[in-house]
């Protein structure tokens, strides 16, 4: 099963005395990065959330958005700092005596800071991380879901990718063979006309054409580069994150398609070898959004 990194995903539970809404996104990303956007009276949630969506995604940039709704209507603790407020009244009283000053009211006592603390109720937080793990398990299904349907898309797009590179790599295999036969035409007609009326030994002829074959071979190469085809479409039937080591096999298959393309002496293998690096690329892009 192939995972695009691209995807989105919404959900809302409710129950009588909370709302939770998720809204979770994914993109590319080398790594797994979790990003949580919750509120800050609801972060002691953060950690089993995170726990939660790194079984569901593997590697990406994941942003999830919680909002918490209390539905319910509890009392608040309502705290009074008596000692405060006696001490102010007490001084309150004696001004009195001394100027006309009205007597105090909630609103002078209100705007004295730290005077009134408004405690909020205390919250069960096996129920509310119960509601919340709900909505966002639901909201990773929707995400996973468009995943995956995307994941499919590019899994047969690099399938179709591949076998293109396959059919170049069998033009070079089929070519490569004359390289060594064009050479030794060449070199036989450039030595015809250099040592016209002379003779050049047939060993030395064929030394020097043995030592071209062996400098442009490109046997090896072949064999790695059809040997990493290989794998990556092995790869691509996989279950589970398989984005870098795919990475990997197309950087491998650049690397012989370098050396290939410096070692073969020959432009028709070199037009192939650039056509070549031309679908390793976008390969390359396409892999870029596998998880």
């Amino acid at each position: 099963m192939v995972f695009s990194m691209t995807g989105f995903g919404s959900a809302e539970v409710i129950t009588d005395q909370w709302s939770v809404k998720v809204e979770v996104k994914s993109v590319n990303h080398r790594y797994l990065d979790i990003q949580i956007r919750l509120p800050r009276q609801y972060q002691l949630l953060e950690e089993s959330l995170r726990q939660l969506i790194s079984v569901g995604v593997q590697r990406g940039r994941v942003e999830i958005y919680v909002k918490i709704e209390e539905l319910s209507q509890q009392d608040r603790m309502v705290k009074i700092d008596r000692g405060v407020l006696a001490g102010l009244y007490k001084q309150w009283h004696e001004l009195q005596q001394e100027m006309e000053l009205p007597d105090l009211t909630f609103d002078h006592i209100f705007q004295i800071p730290d005077l009134v603390r408004i405690a909020d109720p205390e919250i069960d937080w096996d129920i509310l991380t119960a509601v919340t793990k709900e909505a966002v398990t639901n909201a990773l299904e929707q995400l996973n879901a468009m995943r995956t349907i995307e994941g499919q898309k590019l899994a047969q797009d690099l399938v179709v990718k591949m076998d293109r590179i396959a059919q170049l790599v069998v033009e070079i295999e089929s070519h490569a063979p004359q390289v060594v036969d064009n050479y030794r035409s060449r070199l036989q007609e450039r030595l015809d006309e250099l040592l016209s009326g002379t003779s050049l030994p047939v060993e030395r002829f064929e030394a020097e054409v043995a030592l071209f074959a062996d400098r442009c071979s490109i046997d090896e190469e072949l064999v790695r580069l059809n040997s990493h085809i290989g794998q990556f479409l092995e790869t691509l039937k996989q279950r589970g994150p398989i984005g870098r080591k795919l990475d990997f096999l197309i950087q491998e298959m650049n690397r012989e398609v370098n050396t290939i393309g410096s070692k073969a002496n020959d432009l028709h293998i070199t037009k192939a070898v650039v056509e070549l690096k031309s679908e390793l690329e976008k390969v390359r892009e396409q892999v870029q959004n596998l998880e």
